[in-house]
């Protein structure tokens, strides 16, 4: 259906319930979950209130080269200018159409994620009478596969069903995430283990709340809000750092340069995932109340740090 619009020569909007400039953001429409691609797919398009006129009366042959009415658009999507003129599906910068669609309600719960396969390029079998949850567990994963941006990951609220590391729908994603970077410091590299360095490059909401202080190697302490009861067995938790080979710098004549590169973004604080084991050597992410945000110690607890590939469920 993307291509539909996007092949299309003209698009019409007609707003039933607009009948004045005021009430163009409160329109229903910017809250339908094809609107997304109705929107951003279309190269020329005209918007028309309630009596048929053209809103704000704009005598532009199409709307999105109306300066004012882009403004307008804006305000009531979230949605950046040069995306609603100049849209291009695919997967970069994932979080941020996932946010844009976060506030969009489908008639047939599954279309969520359906009508979200255009926005972000993916080619997935589509089966009306599947739950929610697991056709955008299946975008999702596809999204991370494809491109490798583990942001996606970053959310509060219900696990899904159809793996925990995913969200149950998407108003998790109405939040962007935002981790101040720490300035790196040049003057570290010399005194750098990069045998060491080396290696770890080439290997790379509920009533009740729990509280908890959490110790783990490597990282500085911190306090987690949980909405489940860990128990006393520590040992069946670990704390992760969601990682994807994409993630790695690009190697250079000089590979101290891309290792170096490399170090300087895990010594950034990152949203760590809390995962429970279970049996089969499998784990389940443990869902909390806020992010975890994680803060390295040093270089020196990232050299000696592991690398695990679980199998989440």
């Amino acid at each position: 259906m993307f291509s539909w619009y996007r092949l299309s020569s003209l698009t019409i909007v007609y707003l039933s319930d607009v009948f004045d400039v005021g009430s163009f953001a409160d329109s229903v429409w910017f809250r339908r979950g094809w609107t997304l691609q109705e929107l951003l797919a279309p190269r020329t398009i005209l918007f028309y209130m309630q009596d048929w006129s053209f809103y704000m009366n704009s005598d532009a042959a199409n709307h999105k080269t109306d300066i004012s009415l882009l403004r307008q658009l804006r305000r009531a999507t979230g949605i950046a200018e040069q995306h609603l003129t100049n849209f291009y599906p695919g997967l970069d910068d994932a979080r941020s159409r996932l946010h844009w669609a976060s506030r969009c309600r489908t008639t047939r719960p599954e279309d969520i994620a359906y009508s979200l396969f255009g926005i972000f390029k993916v080619h997935l079998p589509i089966f009306y009478g599947e739950s929610a949850e697991h056709v955008l567990g299946r975008l999702l994963a596809e999204i991370i596969a494809g491109s490798g941006d583990v942001s996606v990951l970053d959310w509060v609220g219900e696990a899904s069903t159809f793996n925990s590391c995913f969200p149950a729908n998407l108003l998790p994603y109405q939040t962007l995430p935002h981790i101040q970077p720490i300035p790196g410091d040049l003057t570290k590299r010399s005194h750098l283990d990069f045998e060491k360095a080396h290696k770890l490059y080439g290997s790379s909401t509920s009533p009740s709340c729990y509280t908890y202080e959490i110790h783990a190697s490597g990282l500085m302490p911190l306090d987690v809000t949980l909405s489940v009861n860990l128990g006393e067995d520590a040992s069946r938790y670990i704390l992760v750092r969601p990682w994807h080979p994409k993630a790695l710098p690009t190697p250079t004549d000089d590979n101290d340069d891309a290792v170096w590169e490399l170090l300087e973004q895990l010594i950034q604080p990152f949203n760590a995932l809390l995962l429970k084991k279970l049996p089969h050597n499998e784990y389940g992410r443990i869902a909390s109340a806020c992010m975890i945000t994680a803060f390295p110690q040093d270089l020196n607890s990232i050299l000696n740090s592991q690398m695990l590939v679980p199998e989440t469920v």
